[in-house]
């Protein structure tokens, strides 16, 4: 009896906060199917998608939610290898730094950034010291700006995973294929980066979700000359109080990142086998 009162007790605040998701997300729901008449209506979702600004913005939410993920796998990987088989003190060092990275207040990071890509930031004046350039190079206010900010935020979604499941791998296993004759490389590709495979989806996962949600980055970065589906939805629920057209941005953002959830884990798990 004393043990099932602590266990509730443990999971009436995972209950809550599932239930006021809920909640909330059924309101946004509702809010998107019913027009200003009170009616039921799919007159948000036309007016979503027959305009060819909200279009874009999701596809453009999209295409750099994936190239950015991938960019972090594709990075991110030999860090957490590093952190895995490297030397403690160099671990230790790795996972501080991106610790109080991603940690640190969000706004303050972004603005640090915007210090670095500006026209009178660091990267330029150092181009134009140099003599490399003569002018500053446009880094911020587009697409480039939003996907160094985005890149720089994610990084540790994508690093974090991958490193906890290295951590599980036995080294033993690369040991026995080195006495097999396999060299670095090939213990790399067939030993450690498949069974490393359930913390590379995670990863990707975590940060496509992330970078496709994404509001303050391109808010700064972007300097409104770059606007993603999070923007959007702010812009109508805040700027012009269109409750409607953001729940219906809202709801196609959710399902659209459920969808590309479902497509990844199934295509690992036919390419990998089902993660146990």
């Amino acid at each position: 009896m004393k043990r099932n009162l602590v266990l509730a007790a443990l999971l009436t605040p995972a209950i809550a906060l599932i239930a006021v998701f809920a909640v909330a997300l059924a309101n946004i729901l509702l809010l998107s199917l019913v027009d200003k008449g009170g009616e039921f209506s799919f007159v948000y979702y036309a007016q979503f998608f027959s305009d060819e600004r909200y279009r874009n913005a999701l596809f453009r939410s999209l295409w750099i939610a994936t190239y950015v993920s991938a960019t972090c796998a594709i990075l991110g990987y030999p860090i957490a290898l590093l952190m895995a088989r490297g030397s403690p003190r160099l671990a230790t060092l790795a996972t501080l730094m991106l610790a109080t990275q991603f940690f640190s207040i969000y706004v303050v990071k972004m603005y640090g950034w915007m210090l670095i890509l500006g026209n009178n930031g660091i990267i330029n004046r150092l181009l134009m010291m140099s003599g490399i350039t003569s002018e500053p190079v446009p880094l911020m206010y587009n697409e480039l700006g939003v996907a160094i900010g985005l890149f720089a935020a994610a990084l540790p979604l994508m690093v974090f995973p991958v490193n906890a499941v290295l951590q599980n791998i036995s080294p033993r296993l690369e040991e026995a294929a080195h006495g097999l004759g396999a060299n670095r490389l090939r213990v790399l590709l067939t030993v450690t980066l498949p069974l490393s495979s359930p913390g590379i989806i995670s990863g990707i996962i975590l940060s496509f979700v992330f970078c496709f949600t994404a509001y303050l980055t391109p808010a700064l970065l972007g300097g409104g000359f770059f606007k993603m589906i999070g923007n959007v939805i702010y812009d109508q629920a805040i700027g012009r109080f269109n409750y409607g057209l953001a729940g219906a941005a809202a709801v196609v953002t959710l399902l659209v990142s459920i969808t590309v959830i479902v497509a990844v884990n199934k295509i690992s798990n036919s390419l990998l086998g089902p993660v146990r």
